[in-house]
């Protein structure tokens, strides 16, 4: 072998191993809480983009021997259980006949990028809802005005559009921000609001009586990144060009690091408040809302736990919820314990705000009856 194809081999062997190793450090950071070391924290945001070179490794198979795809293989199914998360492949929901439950959870960002019909009385947001079919309607930076139109709703005007949802209620933790509601076919059975130390965000607890049984209800929004518009385009700037950019790292450093360090910390906090009050409930159990935080964090792992994702359960691809100035993210997630079964879970892709609508069918889980 002569020392061009030595060098050649040397290489690509390193290159594996540097991309499988950053393809692993990323599928197992969420064990590390990012309010205690944060670097980790954002290596599980690239976890994806591993995830793709270690797939454009795996193609070597065509063009070389096939023992090179070894160690892109051993990679990937070492991260099995992340790839799972990220990439789900069921390609169809599992028998839904009896007992189902149907939920809705959504960030409408303030009703600010809805519409008014063509009839003048509605807005698209409220005409989604209204048409979901969902038994119980969670929503994140909900919002309304004294005095509404098409664009600023009033409470009542929400009310009476959804006049299918007789049983509602709306948790705001500071009064000059958005809050969270739950619209429901369902009487509550019980209410607890759960307020974020320093934040502007919460979550709330609502128990029912569905079917003689007990069914608790936690809709959370964690904390937000508080990306500004420049961030954003900051962003943009630099993933289109990475090449041309490098005078602008200096400032996606400060800026753009520095945020998603400090709201990674704060919902690591917040994440283990709500897997608290949850392992407190007896019962079937669900969390759903805006985690603001994907599949890999530490959030959604801590919340998660012993809880299935309905979309990682039932759903196909990445699942994509957030989507907005080149930010493509699952960070809406709904939960369950053993009590219940997913039986379907899918994106309805409506782009009336900066997330998608994420809908999930569950049952009770005749195997812990």
């Amino acid at each position: 072998m002569n020392f061009l194809a030595k060098t050649y081999q040397l290489l690509a062997l390193t290159i594996n191993f540097i991309a499988g190793g950053l393809l692993l450090i990323s599928a197992y950071s969420y064990l590390i809480p990012p309010d205690r070391f944060s670097l980790p924290y954002f290596f599980t945001l690239a976890f994806p983009v591993f995830f793709f070179i270690e797939i454009l490794l795996l193609l070597q198979i065509f063009i070389r021997p096939r023992k090179y795809v070894l160690l892109p293989i051993a990679f990937l199914l070492l991260s099995f259980q992340a790839v799972q998360n990220y990439f789900p492949t069921h390609f169809e929901g599992k028998d839904n006949k009896m007992g189902k439950i149907s939920l809705l959870s959504y960030n409408i960002r303030s009703f600010v990028q809805s519409k008014p019909t063509d009839n003048g009385k509605s807005n698209t947001v409220l005409d989604l809802l209204r048409n979901s079919g969902a038994d119980i309607i969670c929503l994140q930076e909900y919002n309304t005005v004294p005095s509404g139109s098409n664009h600023q709703l009033s409470q009542k005007m929400v009310e009476k559009v959804l006049s299918d949802y007789p049983y509602h209620h709306v948790f705001k933790p500071t009064p000059w921000n958005s809050g969270i509601a739950c619209f429901s076919k369902y009487p509550f059975k019980n209410i607890e609001p759960i307020p974020f130390d320093r934040s502007q965000n919460g979550a709330c607890l609502y128990q029912f009586d569905i079917d003689g049984k007990s069914f608790s209800l936690i809709n959370c929004h964690l904390e937000s990144n508080h990306l500004e518009p420049k961030d954003r385009e900051l962003y943009e700037q630099i993933a289109k060009n990475p090449t041309q950019s490098t005078d602008l790292l200096p400032q996606a450093k400060s800026r753009l690091l520095g945020k998603l360090k400090r709201a990674g910390t704060e919902r690591a906090k917040q994440a283990r408040l709500i897997r608290q009050i949850a392992d407190g409930i007896t019962g079937a159990v669900v969390i759903c809302g805006d985690f603001n935080d994907t599949p890999q964090s530490y959030a959604y792992r801590k919340i998660r736990d012993d809880f299935s994702d309905a979309y990682v359960s039932t759903g196909f691809g990445p699942g994509i919820t957030y989507n907005e100035q080149g930010f493509w993210f699952r960070i809406d997630h709904i939960l369950y314990n053993n009590v219940l079964r997913a039986v379907d879970s899918r994106i309805v892709r409506q782009k009336h705000s900066d997330h998608y609508p994420l809908r999930a069918t569950l049952q009770w889980n005749t195997k812990n009856d």
